[in-house]
């Protein structure tokens, strides 16, 4: 490990290099459930007494005991992350308290509760993840490989003062391996079940004493594991991912020093296939409102809806299959280019400045938002139906200093960045059916009630406009100045204060069109199947005509699909082919700047070492802090109502912990407790825009609150053996939260449904793991086995009142009950320590769990679901050179 790493070796692994050279580093883990006997039968390693050493952690932005400082905080160390067969960030959702990451086609970071659910590019993560000091502001590019990273602080709690972006949620920062003098160099490969394979390598390339470079590559390919039978079987989620690191270090002198960095990533994978089930019949799209599909012959029993979802579930289909239709949007496109540079001076011994420089570019392929109907036909779809751009370039600048004999520690510095995207969405529907009467209670206001069998007139028209194309172009300005210090008031207490005061203009311009309502009618009345049509003004500007079916068999004849097959997609591009409507061509552009201060206040308490002397405690501090965090409010697009405000949030946290080692430090136990009270919270939600149109977009909910708790261990009760547990317990409600009732918006009235008390989506409640290893050594080298078990409470993956009631009844219709899952991984490292290979197998029960993706019960009524990976096992060499 190199001298730069922010964070040491995890415990284990420093007490062997008390004992064996320091190359012999090992990937270590256990197979399947025999760890445990295998422990307790094995002869120890050695009688050495273990000791955890100190990890350092740059939190705060200078290296310091990550026992010393009020933060709740989780390091894991580039070692540990391969004992734990950790290839991407998004595993640590495993171990780490309170860490929730769903990878998919808009990469999830939750922290206590407090996430992103959808990857817009006109809102912010709340979780900031960085690269060393540098802010990746889009998820899309956060999920990170672990290649060549030196080590990974999760930080809980929001940042709102030191930290480049304020965020309400928490930080992860990602420190990389930084090139030396030295040549050190590895390859890592790696080949599983799915046509997993892998490659990994890295190199320190000194140029001369003062100038160093490393390069590092990582090739991950898989074939996916469910099958999607409408895409002739091809497999999701597929990784395809290629990446290309160069890092350069100049020291001209021992007060100088400069890095840089360049990032080329490609990705080319499906995005995870889905099954479809349908939690509430009464949605407006099924027979809350009684509409007709195509396929549909009798109003008063409209199956066409189900029997679509039907065919792309999982009691249909079988296991891990799924079937999406041959929608050529299911794959996703990205590249990413990544610049950055930082230079330190140490201007004397008390007293340093960093500055910051980063751009990024990035630009993603056409890809399916999400599928309304859940099934193979195209009835609803919402698609980004063109590439996105996305450039930042950022800057900061840090002083940090100390002073009064190091009793004070300050830093301060400014934050500015540009960020501008363009994001460009369409929205497709199908015609629907609705039987006369029925059309005619909806006009009065009245809602609907069930058909008479085999109906009366059919109408076919269009809930909702038939298509709608919008183009953002979005452009973000940051600016802030931040500072904090701590103050030893005595040799036990330390008082840290800090304040950032943060300003964020947000422009947003859109532009959208519409289809052509008169040549849609033209096309529909010239088949000669169906009258001129009725404008009876129910559903909103542009999707207001119905037209009667002439046919001798009325419903019997499916008028909806016939209706529907006048306006197929024939350039096959998953949108149905409307004409557009030049005349439609709207545009809107919103401009304020939205601004916070953040103050915090933390005092910590180490006890005495006279008190601890007599006791089994090495040290322990005690802490309490008060925080507050801001994400910048935005403009969503609401229909036809165009661009609407959405305010800020603002969330305060309440936290005391603790941090002990204990029986003479082989035995670390950290906690904290903490009430966190959240303003105007950023959430997803379905609504209806003024024309009655059902959209989904976000708001606001007025408050929210979380109250919860978090352990973690780690303990050594020999060198041989290293036992590690985390546990968090959260409460996530909201308690003032109305939402418009889509019903009542349709016919006209406007009502709200109280959420009060729902809990939050995506973040399970309760989370625990807990991780085993043990040590076998001898003139064959080491031998290491590792067992990994995690479990995660019920999580709820709906949007809307109806889908948190279907939760309520069976979490298995809109959510996830709780699971386990259980990994294993086995290990040999050569004598010379500088080569090893492992077995490992992960979900060694083959559990099947769902990972998303969202349930929308009061709207379409669908709940597509995808499955978090099945039984995976494989083989991994590394050589270390």
């Amino acid at each position: 490990m190199s001298e730069n790493s922010d964070v040491v070796l995890p415990a284990v692994q420093r007490v062997m290099y008390k004992r064996w050279p320091p190359r012999r580093r090992m990937s270590l883990g256990l197979g399947g459930g025999f760890c445990l006997l295998a422990m307790i039968a094995a002869e120890p390693a050695a009688a050495a007494s273990a000791q955890i050493e100190e990890v350092l952690v740059t939190a705060r932005k200078r290296s310091e005991s990550m026992q010393t400082i009020p933060i709740a905080v989780t390091a894991i160390s580039a070692d540990d992350l391969r004992d734990r067969g950790i290839a991407n960030t998004s595993e640590l959702t495993k171990s780490v308290p309170s860490l929730e990451i769903r990878k998919g086609q808009a990469n999830q970071i939750y922290i206590r509760g407090i996430g992103e659910r959808t990857g817009f590019t006109r809102v912010d993560p709340t979780v900031g993840v960085y690269i060393d000091d540098l802010f990746l502001p889009r998820s899309d590019g956060q999920l990170l490989d672990t290649v060549d990273i030196s080590s990974i602080q999760v930080l809980r709690g929001p940042q709102g003062t030191l930290f480049g972006k304020n965020t309400t949620g928490g930080a992860m920062v990602v420190s990389l391996l930084k090139p030396d003098d030295s040549d050190d160099a590895y390859i890592e490969v790696g080949v599983g079940n799915y046509s997993q394979r892998r490659l990994k390598a890295g190199a320190n390339v000194p140029i001369n004493d003062h100038f160093f470079s490393r390069v590092a590559i990582n090739i991950t390919k898989d074939d996916g594991y469910i099958e999607n039978i409408g895409q002739g079987g091809a497999g999701s989620p597929s990784n395809d991912r290629q990446s290309l690191l160069v890092q350069t270090r100049w020291e001209p002198s021992a007060e100088f020093s400069l890095d840089t960095q360049g990032f080329l990533g490609k990705v080319r994978e499906n995005i995870s296939g889905i099954n479809c089930t349908v939690p509430n019949k009464d949605a407006l799209y099924y027979q809350g409102l009684w509409l007709a599909h195509p396929g549909d012959t009798d109003p008063s029993n409209p199956r066409a809806f189900q029997e679509n979802c039907d065919a792309n579930s999982r009691a249909r289909l079988g296991d891990l299959k799924s079937n999406q239709g041959s929608n050529p949007r299911l794959g996703r496109d990205l590249d990413t280019l990544l610049l950055a540079a930082t230079a330190e001076w140490q201007m004397s011994e008390t007293l340093s400045v960093k500055a910051v420089i980063g751009l990024r570019g990035e630009k993603e392929g056409p890809i399916q938002a999400s599928d309304p109907d859940g099934g193979p036909a195209l009835w609803s779809s919402y698609i980004n139906t063109d590439d996105s751009d996305r450039r930042s370039y950022s800057l900061e600048f840090q002083v940090n200093g100390s002073a009064m004999e190091e009793r004070l520690r300050y830093t301060a510095g400014v934050f500015l960045m540009r960020e501008t995207n363009t994001e460009n969405f369409s929205v497709s529907n199908t015609f629907r059916g609705l039987d006369s009467p029925t059309l005619a209670e909806i006009a009065a206001g009245e809602e609907p009630s069930q058909p008479a069998p085999g109906g009366s007139i059919p109408l076919v028209g269009f809930i909702g406009a038939p298509l709608v194309s919008s183009d953002f172009e979005l452009a973000n300005t940051t600016g802030a100045m931040f500072a904090q210090a701590s103050f030893d008031i005595s040799d036990n207490i330390e008082l840290t204060l800090g304040y950032r005061v943060t300003a964020e203009t947000r422009r947003a311009e859109l532009g959208t069109i519409e289809a052509d309502m008169a040549a849609i009618g033209q096309r529909v009345t010239g088949s000669g199947l169906f009258t001129a049509p009725n404008n009876v003004g129910v559903f909103g500007p542009g999707a207001a005509d119905f037209y009667a079916y002439l046919g001798p068999l009325r419903w019997l004849d499916d008028p909806v699909g016939l209706a529907a097959s006048l306006f197929p997609d024939a350039n096959g591009d998953a949108l149905l082919d409307y004409p557009l409507d030049p005349a439609s061509q709207r545009s809107e552009m919103r401009e304020e700047t939205f601004s916070q201060s953040t103050p915090m206040m933390s005092l910590s308490y180490s006890l005495p070492e006279a008190w601890l002397n007599s006791t089994v405690l090495g040290n322990a501090m005690l802490y309490a802090t008060w925080s507050r965090g801001f994400k910048s409010g935005f403009f969503e697009p609401r229909g036809i109502d165009g661009l609407q405000r959405i305010e800020p949030e603002v969330v305060t946290n309440h936290e005391v912990g603790f941090k002990i080692d204990a029986f003479e430090r082989s035995l670390r136990l950290n906690g904290a407790v903490y009430a966190m009270d959240f303003e105007q919270q950023q959430l997803i939600a379905v609504g209806a825009d003024s024309g009655q149109n059902v959209v989904v977009v976000f708001g606001n909910a007025g408050q929210s609150e979380i109250h919860g708790g978090e352990l973690e261990l780690l303990w050594l009760p020999s060198i041989a053996l290293q036992i590690n547990a985390s546990l968090s317990l959260n409460n996530y409600r909201y308690t003032e939260f109305n939402e418009l009732d889509l019903m009542a918006a349709v016919l006209g009235r406007q009502e709200t449904v109280d959420r009060t008390n729902e809990t939050f989506p995506v973040s399970p409640d309760k989370s625990a793991a807990l991780g085993l290893q043990y040590i076998w050594s001898g003139d064959y080298g080491l031998i290491s086995a590792r067992a990994d078990l995690s479990y995660k409470s019920k999580v709820f993956y709906g949007f809307d009142p109806g889908s948190y009631a279907a939760f309520q009844r069976d979490p298995a219709s809109a959510g996830q009950p709780a699971y386990q899952l259980l990994d294993g991984r086995v290990s040999w490292q050569h004598p010379e320590g500088d080569r090893t290979v492992s077995l490992w197998m992960k979900n060694v029960t083959d559990e099947r769990y769902r990972i998303g993706v969202v349930a929308v019960a009061d709207s379409s009524g669908v709940f597509n679901e995808t499955w978090g990976e099945p039984r995976m096992l494989g083989i991994d060499f590394h050589q270390q050179f």
